[in-house]
């Protein structure tokens, strides 16, 4: 196969993308690195100039959407608010952006303007790392679409993992409903989370087949068969009269798939005849050489396992990652083990999977965990449970403590983790394996057997989809910036120019012209860390996040001040309540000591003539946060409360 710096020099001429036109995008300055001297845009082939133009969208053949529930009607959607938070640029009719996913692993939301139509792909959410106290996750922040909600066309999701679909719920109704489109498990999926929150019946979700084309306002999307540790993952391809914009979702290129067919290699090559304009790509494994190892090796490790196992097999794994599961299933099959399934998530995840028939398996071959397990000899049970980054609550965990309702750790169990850590979870996942341990279990893990592989393109897999679409611009996303820094050093051993290789961070604005040249704009969105904290969600997350980080290394004060309403003077002492900074003997004399000093602050603020509440109670926490910084070299979180009688 050839390189493209090799494929570009032997194409010299495109006229649809040419950069010799005239302009202020980043085409037409001279790149950072030497190139070849004839180095053209990606082309058609010789003689294409002299052929009659083919019309951008063939109106032979009629394709159709599958409404995921056909009897309800959508939510009627509001009318547009006058301005936009993000204005339309003249003359650069396709503006690409991302509100999350491109510094971090999760979040993932990207967004594509075409002349003013929006069209967002995912809406995912990321899980806290150990600094984010009592966070449950993190979604992205939309607050740049607010006001032209009427403007969004559709919502393209690319596979059913949470940290692409896992916002939904809390986003579509920010957005007004906007028709959402994706594959048969991804729609499930999304399904399943807005029927817990009671939204189902106003959200419009579409199930759409590979490879058909569907005529959505000014473009037409297409969704590719990717291969990915979930069946029906999908590249989306959006089609444009300036080109297409491709982007692969996650993936990797796995040649022999245990559950499904691998990637549709001429469908995702065909993208290249009619020209790509830019391809968003997966950039998570970038810095690792090779080709992503094939699920069929993991198979094989787990059918010896079973095989050789002479009590119960306990195996962890994410509840997403079906197509290990499917491979659990088949296995138990042929040594005659019933499959019991621990875990809220997990139980959804398969009763979804077999329903859709993405997991067969005969009638009463999986079943819920409970008291029948123990009716059961040991060598015909098989556990599969949650918990595989050492989650507290999640079942793993609670089996590794004794505290699961129905599954203790018996002699002779084998527990397999079929998972790799997440970065920041190392530590978790030890405790419970200790644990595990501790309770007479014989644990297995990747470390030392071939028990999981990733979803994501390695080195090769990234070359690979790069000559298969040969896309005149490439955008690494899904990753943090070191993997995406590697992601385009690839770009660069294959040919491509600096300038056409866009390395962006959340709410930066990348903009094309009608011949395919680039600019970045001088306008850059401001996100917010939006969090989720148990119902509710809040804008300011990091402010939220910062005050949860003083209360558990510092601790917190709460000081109460009675004053008359008219003078504002005090009504006896503060009371002072502490948690977290100081007990036990010294706790009395600190507690006088800080009474004092809050009372003293007080009037002398007001005696300069201070009688905003607020500034009193400026004054107050000054002179606290001083003095337990002196006497105790803390700063804990002070809060006064001014109490008016």
């Amino acid at each position: 196969m050839k390189s493209v710096k090799k494929w570009l020099n032997d194409n010299s001429a495109k006229p649809q993308h040419s950069s010799s036109a005239s302009g202020k995008g980043d085409d037409n300055k001279p790149s950072q690195r030497p190139s070849p001297q004839k180095q053209k845009p990606f082309s058609k082939g010789p003689g294409h100039q002299n052929r009659r133009p083919k019309r951008p969208y063939p109106s032979k053949k009629t394709s159709r959407v599958i409404p995921y529930k056909p009897s309800h009607k959508p939510a009627p959607r509001p009318s547009p608010k006058p301005q936009g938070t993000v204005p339309q640029a003249g003359g650069f009719p396709i503006r690409v952006y991302p509100l999350g996913g491109f510094e971090q692993i999760g979040r993932n939301c990207f967004v594509v303007e075409v002349e003013g139509d929006i069209y967002l792909i995912d809406l995912g959410l990321q899980f806290p790392d150990e600094g984010m106290l009592g966070i449950d996750y993190l979604i992205p922040d939309i607050s740049s679409l607010s006001g032209r909600e009427n403007k969004i066309k559709g919502i393209f999701f690319t596979h059913g993992h949470l940290d692409h679909i896992g916002a939904a719920q809390h986003l579509l109704p920010k957005l007004h409903y906007p028709p959402c489109y994706g594959t048969k498990l991804t729609m499930a999926f999304i399904k399943k989370r807005l029927d817990e929150e009671k939204i189902t019946s106003k959200a419009n979700l579409n199930t759409v087949p590979y490879g058909q084309k569907i005529r959505i306002g000014k473009i037409e999307v297409e969704f590719l068969k990717v291969t990915h540790s979930i069946p029906d993952s999908a590249a989306v391809a959006i089609h444009t009269k300036y080109g297409t914009i491709m982007h692969t979702g996650d993936f990797k290129f796995d040649l022999t798939p245990t559950s499904e067919e691998p990637a549709d290699f001429q469908k995702l090559a065909d993208q290249s005849k009619n020209g790509v304009l830019a391809i968003i790509a997966d950039s998570t494994n970038a810095n690792k050489p090779g080709f992503s190892k094939s699920e069929a090796e993991i198979s094989e490790t787990l059918f010896k396992m079973i095989r050789d196992a002479e009590g119960r097999l306990i195996i962890s794994t994410f509840s997403s990652l079906l197509n290990r599961i499917h491979q659990v299933v088949a296995h138990a099959q042929k040594f005659n083990r019933k499959i019991f399934i621990s875990g809220r998530s997990m139980e959804t995840n398969v009763e979804i999977a077999q329903n859709l028939g993405y997991l067969k398996a005969p009638r009463g071959l999986i079943r819920k965990a409970g008291p029948a397990m123990d009716k059961l000899p040991d060598n015909q049970v098989i556990i599969i449970t949650t918990g595989s980054q050492g989650e507290e609550m999640a079942g793993l965990a609670r089996i590794g403590l004794g505290t699961h309702r129905h599954i203790g750790v018996k002699k002779g169990d084998t527990v397999v983790l079929s998972s790799n850590p997440i970065i920041g979870n190392e530590r978790a996942i030890s405790k419970v394996i200790n644990n595990l341990n501790l309770q007479g279990a014989k644990v297995k893990t990747n470390a030392e057997f071939a028990l999981h592989t990733t979803g994501h393109g390695m080195q090769q897999d990234i070359l690979l989809m790069h000559q298969l679409v040969r896309a005149k611009h490439v955008i690494p996303e899904h990753g943090e910036p070191h993997m995406r820094a590697a992601h385009a050093e690839l770009a660069r051993k294959i040919g491509y120019p600096d300038n056409r290789i866009h390395m962006m961070t959340n709410g930066e604005i990348l903009e094309f012209d009608a011949k395919g040249n680039s600019r970045r704009s001088k306008q850059k969105l401001t996100l917010q860390d939006v969090v989720i904290d148990g119902y509710g969600s809040a804008g300011e997350g990091q402010r939220i996040m910062d005050d949860r980080k003083i209360m558990s290394s510092n601790g917190v004060i709460v000081i109460a001040l009675k004053a008359y309403a008219e003078s504002k003077r005090l009504v006896g002492d503060p009371d002072i309540l502490s948690r977290g900074l100081i007990y036990g003997s010294e706790q009395t004399e600190i507690t006088g000591e800080a009474i004092k000093i809050a009372k003293k602050a007080y009037e002398e603020s007001l005696n300069r003539g201070e009688s905003d509440r607020k500034e009193l109670k400026r004054a107050v926490n000054g002179a606290l946060f001083r003095f337990f910084d002196r006497k105790l070299n803390r700063k804990p979180m002070i809060i006064p409360i001014v109490i008016e009688v």
